[in-house]
């Protein structure tokens, strides 16, 4: 029996047809739990084409979400009332890590300008031979309470390590916080290799940061505690409404305490950051609504390296692979850097 020639070409698109649809579904719903999240993250493959989708199953249909409008829909047109000009003027650092801070918390920036910070003005860091310029950023906006304000001027003229912009300074803003933080890259400190996020409350252990930074690759990456599916939260200060987030999970992304990214990618997120609704909780918008569009992935902290769920010992920070703990407060800065200074406390 012969198969007419247009009958053939049908059941052969037919076959063809089946056969994409079948390794489209396997590509995209197989090895979708946290423990292969490896594939997705090391998926380098030029040759492959069809790309894994790289998040929960659930945010599949909804991939346009994550494309950004043609017009944008909230300001960053702010000026910098503290302009940190000298931060980098006469040299270009490897990385720049901007600390979120509040304007009355100065014992803690102190600590911090005392212990781990202190790289940024003496570059040395005890025991080691530490080359990379790191500068340490402050960041803030306006306090309505103009006395605070004051109390950050007069820092700033002492330490030249801070840096403002004129929007309120409040927790719904931190998101527009960390992007002025990447506009004052891109016009101060555009030569920099690195950012980093982070809270005033962490100790890092900037050595075995850089040594991690150095053994992967940060192409196209974000480093930090990452999440891969996390649902939105029912209740308390990060519960959202169906208009702010209408989906049932977030994209993979890293949590707010600690994240570092190379300044092209920065600049990248920033620039397309107003093209989406304002989004406040900070670390998701930005390690992964945005990224998305670039279809960055993230780099994991091993549960050696960073501990999510308690505070890490001082030794701990000293002898072990711990990078990076958080809840550190101004005190127990002091006495972590005097471990530092002294192993013998660790021996």
């Amino acid at each position: 029996m012969r198969f007419r020639p247009r009958l053939l070409a049908l059941v052969l698109l037919s076959l063809t047809a089946v056969i994409f649809i079948h390794n489209k579904v396997m590509t995209y719903y197989t090895g979708r739990s946290p423990e292969t999240t490896v594939a997705y993250k090391e998926y380098t493959d030029p040759t492959a084409t069809i790309k894994p989708f790289y998040g929960h199953p659930s945010l599949m249909p909804y991939e346009d979400f994550f494309v950004p409008g043609k017009n944008t829909t909230f300001s960053l047109d702010y000026n910098f009332s503290l302009d940190g000009s000298k931060i980098c003027k006469d040299e270009d650092p490897y990385m720049v890590i901007f600390i979120l801070s509040l304007h009355d918390k100065t014992a803690q920036r102190a600590a911090i300008r005392q212990t781990w910070g202190s790289v940024a003005t003496s570059n040395r860091w005890p025991g080691t031979t530490f080359t990379p310029i790191i500068k340490i950023v402050f960041l803030f906006g306006v306090h309505p309470i103009d006395i605070l304000n004051e109390i950050v001027r007069k820092e700033s003229g002492i330490h030249n390590d801070i840096v403002q912009a004129d929007f309120v300074d409040a927790y719904a803003n931190l998101t527009l916080k960390v992007l002025m933080g990447f506009k004052w890259m891109t016009s101060y400190c555009p030569k920099t290799k690195f950012v980093m996020k982070t809270d005033e409350d962490s100790f890092i252990v900037l050595p075995k940061l850089v040594r991690k930074l150095e053994s992967v690759s940060m192409d196209n990456s974000i480093l930090g505690p990452y999440v891969f599916a996390e649902g939105i939260a029912p209740y308390g200060k990060h519960k959202l409404e169906k208009e702010e987030y209408p989906l049932a999970f977030y994209p993979p992304h890293c949590k707010g305490n600690m994240y570092v990214m190379s300044s092209n990618l920065a600049t990248k997120i920033r620039l397309v950051a107003n093209h989406f609704k304002y989004f406040r909780i900070e670390d998701v918008f930005i390690t992964g609504i945005l990224a998305k569009v670039f279809d960055v992935r993230h780099i994991n902290l091993k549960d050696s390296e960073y501990h999510k769920f308690k505070v890490a010992s001082a030794c701990e920070l000293l002898t072990g692979s711990v990078i990076l703990s958080q809840k550190i407060s101004e005190i127990r800065q002091y006495q972590i850097w005097q471990t530092f200074q002294n192993k013998i406390l660790c021996s």
